[in-house]
Parts: structure tokens; sequence; C-alpha cells
């Protein structure tokens, strides 16, 4: 699974959930106070991976 999300080059909440280690919730939580940048498509946001630093994100999640 995580080999198949390298290709794209952007992530779905779920995607991102798994990736960080952290719950759905807490992907839409961070996209709704903006410390996340994600885009709406419909019913799903999507994150483009050249707008998030996973490393930076992860930091910010373990504080």
């Amino acid at each position: 699974m995580i080999s198949e999300l390298i290709k794209k080059d952007f992530y779905t909440t779920r995607e991102l959930a798994e990736v960080l280690g952290v719950s759905r919730i807490s992907v839409f939580y961070r996209l709704g106070n903006g410390s996340i940048r994600g885009y709406k498509m419909g019913r799903n946001f999507v994150i483009f991976k050249k707008d998030i630093d996973i490393k930076k994100v992860k930091s910010m999640l373990r504080k």
C-alpha cells in the first residue's frame, strides 16, 4: 500500500492518516485549523505532496 502512495502526486485523508500513523479525524482537524493544506474535491479532501512536509507534520502531531 505505501509503495502505491509514492507513485501518486497527492494523498487522500485516509492515506495521509496511514502515512502519519494517526486517525482520519486528526487529519480533518489539522485541515480545519490550517496546519495541513488540502483542497476539497466533492466529499473528500486532496492533499498534494508538494504542499506537505511529512517530517514536519509528524513532529507537529507528536506535540
